[in-house]
């Protein structure tokens, strides 16, 4: 459930098919949770902070990617999903904390998104046309941050990167426009692909 765009080229087995993404918000991504409520910054870039909605020992993570918006000219919007309590965030004035968003709402308006490598959050920022900073714990991370930087359309950074880095990175994809350019046009293959009947007939198909 993915696109051959964001893929690696590969020969695949014949049992193998492509049949795009999906990019509808999970259930529990809500407009607002405990009483917070987000709104797109009115002047500053809006970056949008998603690490795991599972938990993966994230908080240390996310906290330095937080104290490195505090100086930097944005405003942040952090969601921090079911695995993690918001409230052990310390967020400085420019960053807002919640438990969820619709990610769909909110890339519209985002300039950036920092992220685990999550390879939902990643094809739903590309497919809005926003760049990436990955900083991948596990799983597939690694592979699809690979894909994100071979591609342009974001930056790598180590899971245990210093706040300073994570600002300097921040500034950098925020400031060259190069990585919003690659990040829109690989992300219009993708909603192409998002958007086929192929998943619909090839379930159909093995039902038949």
């Amino acid at each position: 459930m993915t696109s051959p765009a964001f893929d690696f080229p590969a020969d695949l087995p014949p049992n193998v098919r492509y049949v795009g993404p999906v990019l509808d918000d999970p259930s529990w991504a809500e407009a607002a949770t405990d009483g917070i409520t987000w709104s797109p910054p009115p002047d500053d870039p809006l970056v949008l902070v998603a690490l795991s909605s599972t938990f993966q020992d994230q908080g240390g993570t996310l906290q330095r990617i937080v104290d490195a918006l505090a100086d930097q000219p944005v405003r942040g919007l952090v969601t921090t999903g079911p695995g993690l309590d918001p409230a052990i965030v310390r967020a400085p004035a420019n960053v807002t904390v919640v438990r969820s968003a619709p990610h769909r709402a909110v890339l519209p308006h985002a300039a950036l998104v920092v992220t685990h490598g999550g390879h939902g959050t990643i094809i739903k920022s590309l497919t809005a046309g926003v760049p990436l900073v990955v900083l991948p714990h596990g799983r597939d991370q690694a592979d699809n941050a690979v894909r994100v930087t071979e591609r342009g359309a974001g930056l790598r950074l180590p899971r245990t990167a210093p706040p300073k880095k994570i600002a300097r990175t921040v500034r950098r994809v925020l400031e060259d426009p190069s990585y919003a350019q690659a990040a829109a046009v690989l992300g219009e293959a993708i909603l192409r692909d998002a958007e086929s009947q192929v998943l619909l007939e090839t379930l159909e198909n093995l039902a038949t």
